[in-house]
């Protein structure tokens, strides 16, 4: 048994390391925060909510991964809210920095790696991810979802990263 629940996907395609995958709707509790190197920041603004700063008091598990993007010149950080809840359900964020986002069902090519989370190792796995999209006839429609299943005290060469592209086939 897992100790964290994780995003349920189906897998539609698999190529080595790289998968074409179906998820249904997803909720994030999430927070924008600024840029920074490891893009990572956000952190503490979504576990305090998960921790109970919420209008309901609720503590929420911990899930995985974490999931972060660039939205403009904002890094959004994001928790997956665990599957017992839905967009109705879902205890309500006191604080302003803190939203409900959701990601309603699609495909997404991703990606899996490990090792440090730096610009260099994410943009080297996400040249590998966009260039097979585009050689195999899918259309990105997203920003670069970064995918991070372990804690940071945990060494990179035992992390589980992914990078992932909301995609569709092309006509």
């Amino acid at each position: 048994m897992a100790l964290f629940e994780t995003i349920k996907y189906k897998v539609i395609n698999k190529d080595k390391f790289i998968e074409i995958r179906e998820y249904e709707d997803i909720l994030l509790a999430s927070t924008k925060t600024t840029l920074n190197e490891n893009q990572d920041s956000g952190f503490s603004n979504v576990f305090n909510y998960i921790s109970g700063k919420n209008q309901e008091k609720a503590k929420i598990s911990m899930t995985t991964p974490v999931v972060t993007y660039k939205d403009n010149d904002k890094l959004v950080t994001g928790f997956y809210v665990p599957s017992k809840y839905n967009k109705d359900s879902v205890p309500k964020p006191i604080e302003k920095e803190v939203f409900i986002n959701e990601l309603k069902k699609s495909l997404y090519g991703v990606i899996r790696f490990k090792g440090s989370w730096s610009d260099k190792n994410f943009d080297k796995y996400d040249q590998i991810l966009v260039d097979y999209l585009l050689n195999n006839n899918y259309e990105i429609l997203s920003a670069r979802l970064i995918l991070r299943y372990q804690p940071p005290f945990v060494p990179g060469i035992f992390r589980r990263n992914e990078i992932a592209y909301q995609v569709r086939i092309k006509n």
